[in-house]
């Protein structure tokens, strides 16, 4: 009877080896797991990290882009801003130069009417009398211009 039960512990023994066996075998395999899904997230934190580098270093050279780009959109607006002040001026200028010319155009008209009479008796022809006053025209114009350019 006791050699039966040696026996049956016997095998219970082996039995549990066998299983304590193959827990182990089960236990490594898990570690071995284990191991390569850490070296793996180690991998792919590294990889973030540097992915994360290289985007914080493109966002600080967009973000020095957009502000040079600010700064040059403030200078072209500025410059816009003049060019239209300067065209402001031109086109007063031009106005104030063609109210010299009607004006020019008629005193001369009403100087030609009163020395029309007189000036019959010259040897100006009309034509050189319109190519006389039309040339003081041409030169009050050129010299207001002048005057505009060097202002």
């Amino acid at each position: 009877l006791l050699e039966g039960k040696v026996q049956e512990l016997e095998e219970r023994l082996h039995s549990e080896e066998r299983e304590k066996l193959s827990i182990q075998a089960s236990q490594r395999r898990v570690e071995r797991k284990l191991k390569e899904i850490i070296v793996t997230l180690d991998q792919e934190r590294n990889q973030h990290a540097e992915q994360r580098d290289q985007l914080s270093l493109r966002v600080k050279a967009l973000k020095r882009q957009l502000d040079e780009s600010e700064g040059e959109v403030e200078r072209l607006e500025g410059v816009r801003r003049k060019a239209l002040r300067d065209l402001e001026e031109q086109q007063e200028l031009q106005e104030a130069l063609q109210a010299k010319v009607t004006s020019l155009e008629s005193e001369k008209r009403k100087v030609y009417q009163t020395r029309r009479p007189v000036l019959g008796a010259s040897n100006l022809s009309s034509e050189d009398e319109d190519g006389f006053y039309d040339n003081s025209i041409a030169s009050i114009l050129t010299e207001g211009q002048l005057h505009t350019t060097n202002c």
